[in-house]
């Protein structure tokens, strides 16, 4: 029985060495499918990685786009206010004119009063008020004046823009 013994023990260590080098190939398939699967995961991270990168450029270059239209709406805005204070200006001007004239209206109006208040001075107040007829006659032509600039002003601004 000795021999007999001998063979099962030689046929068991051929089957239990057998089994484990099946194992073992097993476990390096079972490896090499997961480095596989590894290199395709770094592979999907990468061109996701790529894309995002192409996704920031884009933003960036919406964000220059953006900033440019920010600069040019402020530079329109600095022309208004230009604009918008030669108004100021010219309508300050304007307001000064009327000043002026209703002023001189006020003082013709108290002197016609004090001339036709007293009827011994009544062809004094005929020359008066010629003479001062006279000044405001003037003082309508520079009115007419400034408002024919300032109409002839706005229309070329408005033909030339």
């Amino acid at each position: 029985m000795g021999l007999a013994h001998s063979a099962v023990a030689f046929d068991h260590t051929v089957t239990t060495t057998f089994s484990k080098g099946l194992a073992l190939w097993s476990a390096i398939g079972t490896v090499s499918g997961q480095g596989l699967t590894l290199w395709g995961t770094v592979g999907t991270v990468s061109s996701q990685g790529l894309a995002l990168w192409s996704a920031v450029s884009t933003v960036s270059r919406q964000g220059l786009a953006l900033w440019g239209t920010v600069g040019t709406v402020s530079s329109q805005s600095l022309a208004l206010w230009g604009t918008v204070g030669t108004v100021s200006r010219q309508s300050l001007a304007l307001w000064g004119t009327v000043g002026t004239v209703s002023s001189q209206g006020l003082a013709l109006w108290g002197a016609i009063r004090a001339i036709l208040g007293d009827q011994a001075f009544f062809f004094q107040a005929l020359v008066t008020v010629g003479t001062i007829g006279n000044g405001l006659a003037e003082h309508r032509v520079a009115v007419f004046d400034l408002w024919s600039g300032l109409i002839g002003s706005r229309q070329s601004k408005s033909g030339a823009g």
